[in-house]
């Protein structure tokens, strides 16, 4: 576990320290596959059984689940980031040493989140999931004299979500402060050392921590009504960028209350904390609904439709249960490969067009026929079309629902989606279809950057058809492996 840790620093330096702009970005592609190569062996033990190093890191089946898809995206995201880098610097929105900055910080932002995957200690997960913010509201910021909104949105970023994350940390203090009963002398906060003793944890203070909690690591992960921040932040962000705050950040983030639900359940029963998650799924679901029918910026529609995916990975969660938390999982992996998929997609667009806004960009099938194909690939993915990967796990979560008698909460997640599935496919077909007054600006599609952009997209598209028709035996087995990390051992 040191060692991956140690590889995005270690190329974070070395891309920080490197001058040609070209060889930075390979270099960055270079250091995400030598971690890719480093975690197997440590994500398949992880899998079969957990792996401890001196009682601070600690990896299970979610652990490793949530770090595949860290390492997943930021192996896209770096090879993406190649092309899309060089056509910011010959635009003039960046210069070489924001170049430098960008590799580096973006090597700082995976290990990050690859530190919280790993992390037993209550406190030390916090602190990495804080430190996802520092690092990425740079990211959002980058070159911010020719992007005067991604400053505004870097600077209301981190101000919602270090106050928000504040209310996560009072509820890891609560915690520690309901094992000192037990423990009888100094309280815990490793996280495989609390489980153990969770049944005897004081209900009543252990529901005050599960609302902070929530409330806290709920405001990072996007759920409504603490959602504020962001449709600002992804859409003023690079587009790898935004495809890795939407791919994973925000399961980071929940992967933090996923935790904390096998400490707090055995004390207080399922019921307070389901409850609870049903309830801000609906919200969210709810209120991003209405805002993706009314937009009229592309990265803005697709940073309101994370909000109803974290949404409804929140109400798998809160429904419970093994088939909807497979659900929920599930989910959290289709929606990581569609919405980068789409966000790297809309880079694209908003190069060749010069612009954000839906009614300026018409007839991108037409005049772009591959990234028109991508695109209304992942739009129909997104809005939950069969056979897409969405609506797989979508219906896995409905027929939870159904199968516990939740009919109000199901007839409510249905209309919901219903209202999704018509504002994404609606304000996508007006990008797609049509014709274009405005001119292309040319996207210089040449070289070795252009062609692994052009893979990375293809790839991920192909795995969300893939997806939507079956799902192969090794993913299968470790969502139940993250689902058993949640409920415990005996699960299927």
């Amino acid at each position: 576990m040191i060692t991956i840790l140690l590889i995005p620093v270690v190329t974070a330096i070395i891309c920080y320290l490197l001058k040609g702009h070209r060889l930075t970005g390979y270099v960055s592609m270079a250091g995400s596959l030598l971690l890719a190569l480093a975690s197997i062996p440590v994500i398949r033990d992880a899998f079969s059984s957990g792996i401890s190093e001196a009682g601070l890191l600690y990896m299970d089946g979610l652990s490793a689940y949530i770090m595949s898809l860290v390492i997943f995206l930021g192996i896209a995201s770096a090879i993406y980031s190649i092309h899309y880098i060089d056509h910011e610097l010959h635009v003039g929105l960046i210069d070489k040493d924001g170049i430098r900055r960008y590799y580096g910080l973006f090597h700082l932002f995976v290990f990050t989140m690859l530190l919280v995957t790993v992390s037993n200690n209550l406190a030390l997960m916090w602190i990495a999931i804080e430190a996802t913010t520092i690092v990425s509201a740079v990211l959002i910021g980058l070159g911010y004299t020719k992007r005067p909104m991604a400053i505004e949105a870097a600077w209301k970023y981190i101000i919602l979500c270090t106050v928000g994350i504040t209310f996560a940390l009072l509820g890891t203090f609560i915690t520690y402060y309901a094992s000192i009963s037990v423990r009888g002398t100094e309280g815990i906060l490793n996280w495989t050392e609390l489980r153990k003793v969770a049944p005897g944890l004081n209900p009543s203070t252990m529901k005050l921590a599960f609302i902070f909690v929530l409330v806290g690591y709920g405001t990072k992960a996007g759920l409504a009504p603490l959602h504020n921040w962001l449709p600002d932040a992804h859409s003023e962000a690079p587009s790898p960028i935004s495809a890795l705050l939407s791919g994973i950040l925000l399961n980071t983030a929940f992967y933090g209350i996923m935790r904390f639900l096998s400490i707090v359940e055995p004390s207080t029963g399922s019921l307070f904390t389901g409850n609870l998650l049903i309830l801000f799924g609906l919200i969210s679901t709810g209120i991003s609904s209405v805002f993706i029918l009314v937009q009229e910026n592309y990265k803005r529609l697709l940073a309101y439709s994370s909000i109803e995916h974290m949404g409804i990975i929140s109400l798998g969660t809160g429904i419970g249960g093994p088939f909807a938390l497979y659900g929920a999982l599930l989910h959290i992996l289709n929606h990581s490969i569609a919405k980068p998929l789409m966000f790297f997609a809309s880079g694209m667009i908003q190069a060749h067009y010069g612009s954000t806004r839906i009614d300026r960009v018409k007839g991108v099938l037409s005049r772009l026929p591959f990234l028109g194909t991508l695109t209304f690939l992942g739009a129909l993915s997104l809005a939950g079309s069969p056979p897409f990967n969405i609506f797989i796990s979508e219906f896995t979560i409905f027929k939870a629902g159904a199968d516990k008698g939740l009919w109000p909460v199901v007839g409510a997640f249905l209309v919901f989606v219903v209202v999704v599935f018509y504002g994404i496919l609606s304000g996508f077909s007006r990008i797609l279809f049509g014709n274009s007054e405005t001119e292309t600006q040319g996207l210089r599609i040449e070289g070795s950057g252009a062609v692994l952009q052009r893979f990375v997209m293809f790839v991920m598209a192909a795995v969300v058809l893939i997806l939507g028709i079956w799902i192969p035996d090794f993913i299968d087995s470790a969502i139940w492996s993250g689902v058993r990390s949640i409920l415990g051992e005996g699960v299927r």
